[in-house]
């Protein structure tokens, strides 16, 4: 794919399934961006994609967008997934007839288990995970504000070979995988194809299913629950929880380095607002589900208990289900 302009759907086009969309589209792909937010989706259709820099400067992308892929998606190459987990198979059902011949689904999504999911829906030989630190917020219908690292060309896109595809080392890997890393890569947007895809997926579950699950359950920032002796202690308690089921699946991660990359992200960001606090606060539903609670399922599966995984997911389940309840 990195020597031709292939075809992308990007499903999910929020924040961030915008701007690696509009990265794409910029490269010469013709992209489609594919989401339920008519609001958005209208203004691309009508202003471009319009991309903000930290630096007060954007670049403004025209590219196809819809709301109604059976209607209006032709057949594409790749299939990226952004949409949220609790999203992806209806997502995938709805976009299934748009996987040309010889075409990949990719899925960067948060959490766990969201290849598994599209492989309800595809073959799973052409179903490729990975995952995604480029970051973006939604400032307007049709604006995007790039995250410094993402504008500068510094965030890393990482993916690994179908889990049906057995790989020894990087020379085995499927060429779908290299040339889907080639385009990103290509796009501003640096990516690798890896032997594997599970160590970065744990590693990213590791840094975000605690401080997710911690700060929409206490509804407190990242610097509050960094700051507070008690909520710390409960983050590092999930931590080790992860990275007990993560061996016991098999996965090789550097303890010692990721912990200290989880500390240094968190106090990075301050008083940041997860994405899942923001959903408990604003009453929608979230990802805990392929976070804590996917962490506490795996962990069922391996026979590793997850005590405070469990509860903290369970308190957030809790949380969204009595919503117009509140004190």
């Amino acid at each position: 794919m990195s020597d031709t302009h292939r075809s992308w759907a990007v499903v999910g086009a929020g924040a961030m399934g915008s701007v690696i969309g509009g990265h794409l589209a910029l490269a010469g792909h013709s992209v489609t961006l594919v989401d339920v937010r008519r609001d958005h989706i209208d203004a691309i259709r009508a202003d471009g994609l319009v991309m903000r820099r930290p630096d007060g400067t954007a670049t403004t992308v025209r590219l196809d967008a819809t709301v109604d892929p059976s209607a209006d998606l032709r057949p594409v190459d790749v299939l990226l997934f952004m949409c949220k987990t609790f999203a992806t198979v209806e997502a995938a059902r709805s976009v299934a007839d748009a996987l040309a011949p010889g075409g990949v689904a990719v899925t960067l999504q948060n959490g766990l288990g969201n290849d598994r999911r599209l492989a309800e829906v595809f073959d799973a030989d052409r179903v490729i995970p990975g995952t995604t630190t480029v970051g973006a917020e939604s400032v307007a219908p049709g604006v995007v504000l790039m995250a410094p690292a993402t504008a500068e060309g510094r965030s890393l896109t990482e993916m690994g070979p179908p889990r049906t595809v057995e790989v020894s080392g990087d020379a085995d890997v499927p060429s779908a995988v290299r040339d889907v890393a080639a385009d990103l890569t290509a796009a501003g947007l640096p990516a690798e194809a890896l032997p594997s895809a599970d160590t970065v997926i744990w590693s990213k579950v590791a840094m975000a299913a605690s401080m997710a699950g911690l700060t929409a359950a206490l509804r407190r920032t990242v610097a509050d629950v960094i700051g507070e002796p008690t909520a710390w202690a409960l983050w590092t308690d999930m931590f080790e929880e992860v990275v007990a089921v993560a061996t016991a699946a098999g996965v090789d991660l550097d303890v010692a380095a990721l912990r200290t990359r989880c500390v240094d992200t968190y106090t990075s960001v301050g008083p940041h607002i997860t994405s899942m606090a923001a959903d408990v606060v604003a009453g929608r539903r979230t990802e805990v589900d392929a976070l804590a609670l996917g962490v506490a399922e795996e962990g069922r599966r391996v026979g590793v208990p997850t005590p405070v995984n469990d509860v903290v997911g369970r308190i957030v389940k809790s949380l969204e289900a009595t919503y117009d309840r509140s004190l």
